[in-house]
């Protein structure tokens, strides 16, 4: 019976050290999202240097001769947590982090004008991986957003 104390302190060590360990770094850390908006049209020919990376991608999915970055927004959402980005025309986008499984991030994406909804989806989208979502039309042309993930 005298290893007791010796039981006693090894689970007391197992618990600390346990208790030191994080249980998943996407719960503490959570997904940051990355939205780039762009400006894409058939008038001219103008490409931001800032999209060159991406100007193939977006070539083979959109019939547009114009393609100019408008602004990025960056958001750290945690699981149940939402978001908003003002958007150009009156527009806003919500998007809330669902959940985070393997190396998915689901997300809904609910964009509106003046209160009225434009369009609702649910996405999911790799770890640093990249979406490119059609949207509303905008001055001479119509806006596109590249959403982006990390976790």
């Amino acid at each position: 019976m005298h290893n007791r104390p010796f039981c006693w302190l090894i689970c007391a060590i197992i618990l600390a050290v346990c208790h030191c360990i994080p249980a998943s770094a996407p719960a503490e850390d959570g997904c940051q999202i990355n939205l780039a908006t762009m400006l894409v049209a058939r008038d001219d020919t103008t490409i931001d240097p800032k999209l060159e990376t991406h100007i193939a991608e977006l070539q083979s999915m959109f019939v547009y001769s114009s393609y100019r970055l408008l602004g990025e927004e960056n958001l750290t959402l945690a699981t149940g947590q939402s978001g908003s980005v003002a958007l150009p025309g009156g527009h806003k986008l919500d998007l809330t982090l669902q959940h985070i499984h393997d190396d998915r991030a689901s997300l809904d994406l609910h964009m509106s004008r003046q209160g009225q909804a434009v369009f609702q989806t649910r996405i999911q989208l790799l770890n640093r991986g990249n979406l490119f979502v059609g949207g509303p039309k905008y001055l001479n042309g119509n806006l596109i957003f590249r959403i982006s993930s990390a976790f």
